[in-house]
C-alpha cells in the first residue's frame, strides 16, 4: 500500500519527494526495504526519519546508498543520527533556536565535535521538553515567548499548561535563548 501510495504521488508531481517515517504518529513503520523500493523512483530523494532507531541510518545507507538523503526527524537523536550516516535534521527545536541548531550541524560538518557536543547539551532539554505535551502546543508557547507568534492552537489541541510552560521556560533558559526582560532573544 505504501509503495502504491507514494508511487502515485511520485507520478502526479514533478517535485523532489522526501518520505516521512514517523511511526509514533502514523502507527506504521515504513521499512527500509519499502524505502529501498521507493528510492528507485527518480524523484524520491530521501527520508525524514523520526523512528529514533539509530541503527536505521546505517542500514538504509547500505541498502539504498549514500546519495539517499537521510534527515533525522527527532531532535533528541540528531547528533547520533549524523554519526550513523544521516546528513541533517528536520528539527522542531530549530523553530525556537535556529542559529544554535545550524551551528550544531555546521560543527558536525567541520568535525568540531567539542562544539557539537556543547550545543547538543545546551539543546537537549528543549529537544525533550518541546514534546512534554501534545505538539505543537509547547513549541508554539516557546515561539510566543520569543515574540514570534501567539501560542494559539486549534481544537482539539489546547494551549500548553502552566506545568508545560514552566518546563519549556527552564529548557529555554538552559539553552540560553530565554529573552531578558524587555528584549527578544535571537537564538
Amino acid at each position: 500500500a505504501m509503495i502504491a501510495h507514494f508511487t502515485a504521488i511520485h507520478d502526479a508531481v514533478d517535485l523532489p519527494i522526501v518520505l516521512y517515517n514517523i511511526p509514533g504518529r502514523s502507527v506504521v513503520d515504513m521499512s527500509v526495504s519499502t524505502m529501498a523500493q521507493l528510492a528507485k523512483l527518480p524523484n524520491i530523494i530521501g527520508v525524514k526519519d523520526a523512528t529514533g532507531d539509530l541503527y536505521r541510518p546505517s542500514r538504509t545507507r547500505v541498502e539504498i546508498g549514500p546519495d539517499f538523503c537521510q534527515l533525522s526527524g527527532d531532535d533528541t537523536t540528531a547528533c547520533a543520527f549524523l554519526a550513523q550516516g544521516g546528513v541533517g535534521c528536520i528539527s522542531v527545536v530549530s523553530n525556537v533556536a535556529p542559529r544554535l541548531c545550524a551551528q550544531m550541524q555546521e560543527a558536525w560538518e567541520s568535525r568540531d565535535l567539542e562544539t557539537m557536543f556543547d550545543l547538543r547539551d545546551r539543546l537537549a532539554l528543549l529537544a525533550s521538553d518541546l514534546f512534554c505535551e501534545s505538539s505543537p502546543a509547547p513549541v508554539k508557547y516557546a515561539a510566543s515567548v520569543l515574540g514570534l507568534c501567539s501560542d494559539e492552537v486549534r481544537l482539539p489541541l489546547i494551549p500548553a499548561s502552566e506545568a508545560a510552560r514552566a518546563k519549556v521556560d527552564a529548557a529555554m533558559k538552559h539553552a540560553g535563548i530565554y529573552p531578558a526582560a524587555g528584549s527578544q532573544a535571537a537564538a
